[in-house]
């Protein structure tokens, strides 16, 4: 099958996958949903059935102009947006790590990271089902290439990180909480760095991810309280950062780990 195709296939799982993480976004916050009941995805408006052909990834929402076609609601734009930063991520891995393993890991990665991304921003929290979710499958395709490489160090250092990315973060929020006197951070984050240390390993990614996220927090935060969307008292979620700050590593963590190193002259 020639390269193109095989581009063009992967961009639309990208859309298929981005569409079931839409869903799992707007259910699994929702404690009278699960993200097999109700069977049919609906307008949240007038609670009818979107047919199928109303709900092909990113192109019905073209179609419709961003609306119900029964009550003519404005869809959320979050949906094709998803969609779309799925399969532009799955088109990234694929040009990163080729069809291998360690695509099918960057794959499951992103698809955990995603939905991590938007729940939090939007809710605070980060549930403990995608939690475990991450866990079980970090777990599996961890295993999976260290058998298939028969490379015992990749997986005992994918096992240091699910350790060390938890205890570092658990310790930051202590002494955070103890310093401000308030909760610094919550136990969705610390599952979150102890997932990511799985997926990445510890060792420079925990760093890197920890500096990014600081950084981006730090710009994020200080440009909301600026705008006056946020004051100095209100509640930023951390995990967007994390997960962001993931995704670079993943794909540009060798590169950027070179930079810091020639700059820092330990190269």
């Amino acid at each position: 099958m020639d390269e193109i195709w095989i581009q063009i296939i992967i961009f639309f799982l990208g859309l298929a996958i981005g569409s079931f993480l839409n869903v799992c976004i707007y259910r699994i916050p929702r404690s009278d949903m699960s993200i097999y009941s109700p069977r049919r995805s609906f307008c949240p408006e007038c609670n009818q059935s979107i047919k199928f052909y109303d709900n092909i990834p990113l192109l019905s929402y073209l179609l419709l102009r961003g609306k119900c076609r029964h009550c003519k609601a404005k869809i959320s734009v979050l949906y094709p947006i998803v969609e779309l930063v799925t399969a532009v991520l799955f088109l990234a891995m694929s040009y990163q790590f080729g069809r291998t393993l360690d695509f099918l890991h960057a794959l499951i990665f992103v698809s955990v990271l995603i939905p991590i991304f938007v729940i939090d921003a939007q809710h605070y929290i980060i549930p403990n089902v995608i939690s475990l979710t991450g866990l079980i499958l970090g777990l599996g395709i961890v295993c999976t290439i260290a058998y298939h490489g028969k490379d015992l160090d990749y997986l005992k250092m994918r096992l240091i990180g699910f350790v060390a990315g938890g205890l570092v973060l658990w310790l930051i929020a202590f002494i955070g909480s103890a310093v401000m006197r308030k909760k610094a951070m919550g136990g969705g984050d610390v599952k979150l760095m102890a997932i990511i240390g799985l997926f990445l390993g510890a060792w420079p990614e925990l760093p890197m991810v920890i500096a990014l996220s600081a950084f981006g927090g730090a710009v994020i935060g200080t440009l909301l309280i600026v705008t006056g969307r946020k004051s100095r008292q209100s509640p930023i979620p951390y995990g967007p950062f994390l997960a962001g700050a993931a995704v670079v590593v993943l794909l540009w963590g060798d590169p950027l780990w070179e930079k810091y190193l020639q700059l820092t002259g330990w190269n």
